[in-house]
This record gives C-alpha cells, structure tokens and sequence, in this order.
C-alpha cells in the first residue's frame, strides 16, 4: 500500500503568491473541509475563486458559497487557457502529485502552490494565533475566533470546519490579526508563522508521515521553534509529550489543564439543566459550569453551551489565548458562553423514532472514547448505538487494540469499510480490515456488525434502534451523510 499525495512539503515551491492583489485563485479539492476555508477566506478578502471537486454531492453542499466572484465547477479534464491563463493553481494534499491539472498548470507556468504554502503566504503579513496538537484544533480555533470577533477585533479564520449556527467556516475580517487551525499532517504547520501557539496534545497519529512518536515529536519541536521570543506558547499539561516539548521554547510559556500545578486550571466542574433552557440554537445539553484559577485565585466562571470534558479544556485553552490577546477575563467568559459548537462535534442531528441522532468527528480511539464520555454523561441510562467509519488503513492498523478498546464499550457498534483516504488500498482490503475490527470488539464481549456500504445502515437501524436509543455516527468521511438519508425518510413519511 502506498500514500497517494503530493511530495514532502519542504520540496514545494510556488514563488511568492500575489496575496496583495485581486487574483483568480483556481481551488483542486474544494469541497475538503481545509480548502473550504481557504476559499471563504479569499472571497472575504475580495479574490475570486474557482472552486473544482470530483465531488459532485459535496459541490452542491457548498451552494452558499455562490456568488458572482465564486464559481463551483465539475473537476475539468483540462484547464481552458483563456479561463486560467493568470490563475493562481491552490491544491489539498490530497491531491495526487500526478494529477493531470497539476501538470497542465505547471506547463502553462501558473503559480501553483499547496494549501498549508498558499495559506502561509497569504497571511505571512498577519499576526498568527496558531492551534496545533493532535485533537481539538477545530473547535479550539473556532472558539478562540468567536472569542475575538465578538469583542469586534474582526480576526481572519481558517477553521477546518462550520459553525453550528452558521453556514460559514473560515472568515477574514478586516483585522490585522489570524486565528489559524494550524495541522502537523506532513509538517503543514511549518509554514506558519506564529506569534502565540496554542498546544492541546499530541498522540500517536498520521502513520503515513509520521512512524515513530520521535518523527512527530521532532515537527511540533519545529513548530514551537517558530515563536518568536516576544511570544506565547500556551500548552496543555496534562499531556506529558506537549508538556515535555514546551521545555524547548525560547518565548514566554502558560500552561492549562485540569491539574492544579497548572498556571491556569480548571476546578468546580459541575453540569446546569437549568441553563439549557435559554439556548436557542445548538444542542440541547446541559450547559457545563466550572472556574479557571490563575495562582490559587478563581478569575472567571465559564458557562460552556457544548458538551464534553474535553471541550471544558478546549475553552481553557481558548480562554488563555484570549488573555494573552489582552481581553478582560469577565468579557472572554461572557463570549464562551455564547459559542455554540462545530459542526460534527457532538452535533445533535434530531430525533427519529424516539431515538437521538448524533453526529461526531471522532476517528481516533481517544476522540472515540472522549464522545464515548460525552454521551453517558448527556444520556445517562441510554443504549449507545455507534456507527463508525475507520478513516485511513494505517491509522487503523496501528491503533487496531485501541480501536477495540474503544468501541467494545458502545452497546452496538456498526462498522463501515475503512476508507483509505490519501492511501491506496483496495475495496476488498478495507472491508477485510473492518471485518477483524467486528470479530475482535465480539470477542471482548461488545456487539458488532460490519456495513458494507452507508446504505445497509438505516436497514439495520430500522430492524435493531429502539425508542430512547442515541445512534451516533463517527469518522472523519461519509458517516454525516447517514442523518441525510433519515432525514429523507423522515420527510417522505410526514408527506405520506
């Protein structure tokens, strides 16, 4: 099996990038959830964007893009020379380096640049806040946004994902200032320029370029580097290998955690029904109450809408990016209050025959295991019905006993084909994968089925979900699309 991407990063080169000017930027891959951020920040910077996908399905998800400096087109066989003939040429990693517009592009002497490059270049001019580690980057950066575009600062953001009470991703404002999901995947996030990074943990994660923890450890000992001296590292202490790197970093260093030798902790965690009740958008939870303390003194209570321990230490990290930024305690608090989650993380999708549907992004056996958490603590005595789609064979293969571990715990679990994603295998590898997983969580004494495709799964929910069961869909692909389909169903049976 071999990885189907581009060449290593650092033997890239587009030229300098003319950010500054309006430009036509032709977008390959832009219905991934980084490239589509990427192009909300471009058209809010008034460039316009071509955006082109083999993705028919995700073309027409991104509708709302549409505008008279947006266009989304079917992935072309060639590029028209008189339509792209001073286009800047923008492509996701998962691209292929043999891609034949790649090619064409190069020949007709385009710029052409991958993502993480064409992002750094086009906010190499703005003060970055950059959040890195292995989980919570997406809602980490969106709440450290919405923390700043509240308090009307206008940052820029490049947010791998949507907001709940929003079709928007990615946004640039008119400040000065970019809040950037800053990934380690191929060492993307060495092209940042940080003046304050926030570190939420690393993990054993992205096989295909990382083998070892030391390879990982050594990207993100580079990625601190970045930061100049007059800068912030913010790290998350509970994490012994963030916590260990942090120990290289030549600027000013804060710690966050729910331990109490860390500089801002967290402490008095307890949940309010009672706050649900004035939430108008987003799930319905109770509401997760808890102080930060700053040497031994309570600064702030926080009243956090999303669900989770692992987002009460998202929003500690966010709430210590923001002090760093200069906010008042009380106003950061006041503004964490009001974020009101990303899409696809705990994303509550409705009831269907008296069942909860929820829709989560975990792909990793401890986001696994976090949503896991999560729903026990909202749906105390409820059955858990997972539905997972592993994403990628080597992630699969590596963390096989944690995979086990983890979805043992659900009282049903279904299980899709792995979806490669940037690897090539094939159909009969990635359900022969899935099929181990299946006989594995059976033989620790979980319940299991393997789906060959996504369209067996509302068949088996019609035959085994029952009144008062929660069915949640995980992985990082398709499994968001199963909602669609019960949505579809249930609008053909009120029609009926």
């Amino acid at each position: 099996m071999q990885s189907n991407v581009n060449p290593a990063l650092e033997e890239a080169h587009a030229g300098e990038l003319p950010c500054e000017h309006k430009s036509v930027w032709l977008l390959l891959g832009v219905c991934g959830a980084g490239m589509r951020a990427f192009a909300e920040m471009l058209l809010d910077a008034g460039q316009t964007v071509i955006g082109t996908d083999t993705d028919s399905d995700g073309l027409s998800r991104l509708q709302p893009l549409k505008t008279p400096h947006c266009s989304l087109v079917r992935w072309p066989t060639e590029l028209n020379t008189d339509k792209y003939s001073s286009a800047i040429v923008v492509h996701s990693l998962a691209v292929s380096a043999n891609c034949p517009l790649l090619i064409q592009a190069r020949q007709l002497n385009l710029k052409v640049a991958p993502l993480p490059l064409a992002m750094g270049e086009f906010l190499r001019n703005s003060r970055q806040i950059c959040v890195a580690g292995t989980h919570g980057k997406t809602t980490t950066t969106g709440m450290i946004w919405w923390i700043l575009q509240q308090a009307g600062l206008k940052p820029a953001g490049y947010i791998g994902g949507e907001f709940i009470d929003s079709h928007r991703s990615g946004a640039f404002g008119a400040g000065q200032t970019s809040v950037i999901e800053s990934c380690e995947y191929r060492k993307s996030f060495l092209q940042l320029n940080p003046q304050t990074a926030v570190l939420t943990g690393i993990e054993p994660d992205h096989f295909d370029c990382f083998d070892v923890d030391q390879s990982a450890d050594d990207a993100f000992q580079s990625f601190i580097e970045r930061i100049p001296a007059d800068g912030t590292l913010i790290v998350n202490s509970d994490n012994s290998r963030s916590h260990k790197l942090s120990r290289v970093a030549k600027c000013r260093v804060s710690s966050f955690g729910r331990n109490t030798v860390s500089d801002w902790n967290v402490r008095n965690l307890r949940l309010d029904s009672e706050a649900r009740a004035a939430v108008t958008i987003g799930p319905p939870f109770p509401a997760q109450v808890f102080e930060i303390f700053h040497c031994g003194n309570s600064i702030a209570e926080i009243r956090l809408r999303v669900p989770g321990l692992h987002n009460v230490e998202n929003a500690a990290a966010a709430f210590v990016a923001a002090i760093a930024e200069g906010l008042p305690p009380e106003e950061i608090a006041h503004h964490l209050g009001s974020f009101s989650g990303i899409r696809r993380r705990f994303e509550h999708r409705g009831t269907w025959r008296g069942v909860d549907l929820v829709d989560d992004y975990a792909h990793h056996p401890s986001a696994i295991s976090a949503t896991l958490r999560t729903a026990r603590s909202c749906f105390p005595g409820r059955r858990l019905i997972a539905i997972f789609e592993p994403h990628q064979v080597s992630r699969t293969e590596r963390l096989f006993s944690e995979f086990t571990q983890a979805l043992t715990l659900f009282d049903e679990c279904l299980v899709l084909p792995v979806l490669p994603a940037r690897e090539n295998a094939s159909s009969a590898e990635c359900c022969r994968i899935s099929g181990r997983l299946v006989r594995r969580i059976s033989e620790a004494g979980g319940r299991a089925f393997l789906m060959a495709n996504l369209d067996q799964v509302p068949g088996r929910l019609d035959h085994a979900a029952r009144p008062g069961d929660v069915v949640i869909t995980m992985g990082a692909g398709r499994t968001n699309q199963i909602h669609d389909e019960i949505n579809r169903r249930l609008f053909r049976d009120s029609a009926a």
